[in-house]
């Protein structure tokens, strides 16, 4: 009797394991995220783009249409926001400011690691010649990012380009440059909540060169109004359910 009891426990056991395993996988797949989970957080990231103002004291903004087909095709963006700020005041009459802003945030991280200064100017002609590490404080927020600066030279006369440029990736924070959206779109969830970029573009003759003192000035100016837009984009969704959509 003992014998027949033994052989039956045996034959239960593999479909009771199999049916275990079945169990655990339907589980663990009820945790993964998919993409529409994370509409509510790229529908408050594109509404916190959307507010930036245009009248900046003493700037002025006007948007610009210059976005190429061919970058939108391969960001896939939520959002872009492309315009140029130019300084209202009598003070710039003489000598005129002005300075073009591009924020770009796409829904999937990897999105954007084919888009970045480095990149993106060289195909279009721009030699770079500096590529260093700075450091802002906008309204006591850290911006850790890069300055860029490429030349181009077209009958006889050399302009200069200068970008100041960081990423905004969503629970990770402000980061330099594009290694950490790279890492955020390593990881399978973390990839969907994006990036985000920021550049300030400054463009001037190489004989009427801007000093960094100008330029920081300028760009402090321009990222205030910003920092709440970089909090928003830094939010995570901290009460997502996994499974939500579902």
């Amino acid at each position: 009797m003992a014998s027949r009891l033994r052989k039956l426990s045996v034959l239960l056991i593999s479909p009771l394991l199999s049916v275990g395993l079945l169990a655990g996988i339907v589980a663990e797949h009820r945790h993964y995220l998919t993409p529409e989970d994370f509409e509510p957080y790229h529908v408050a990231a594109k509404q916190a783009i959307e507010s930036f103002p245009y009248s900046i004291p003493p700037f002025s903004g006007a948007d610009n249409d210059d976005v190429p087909k061919e970058a939108q095709i391969l960001l896939k963006p939520n959002k872009i926001l492309s315009r140029r700020y130019t300084d209202a005041s009598v003070a710039s009459l003489d000598h005129p400011r002005s300075v073009n802003l591009l924020i770009v945030q796409c829904k999937q991280s990897g999105d954007m690691v084919g888009h970045f200064p480095p990149i993106c100017y060289p195909s279009h002609g721009w030699e770079k010649f500096v590529d260093m590490e700075r450091d802002w404080v906008v309204d006591e927020l850290r911006i850790r990012g890069k300055e860029y600066q490429f030349r181009q030279t077209e009958n006889g006369q050399t302009r200069i380009c200068t970008v100041y440029n960081f990423m905004v990736v969503p629970g990770r924070g402000i980061v330099r440059d594009i290694q950490g959206v790279e890492e955020a779109a390593e990881d399978y969830q973390q990839r969907y909540y994006g990036a985000a970029q920021f550049q300030v573009v400054f463009q001037y003759p190489s004989s009427d060169p801007m000093t960094h003192q100008q330029s920081d000035e300028i760009f402090t100016t321009l990222m205030q109004p910003a920092v709440p837009v970089i909090r928003q984009l830094d939010t995570t969704l901290k009460t997502l359910k996994p499974g939500a959509s579902q």
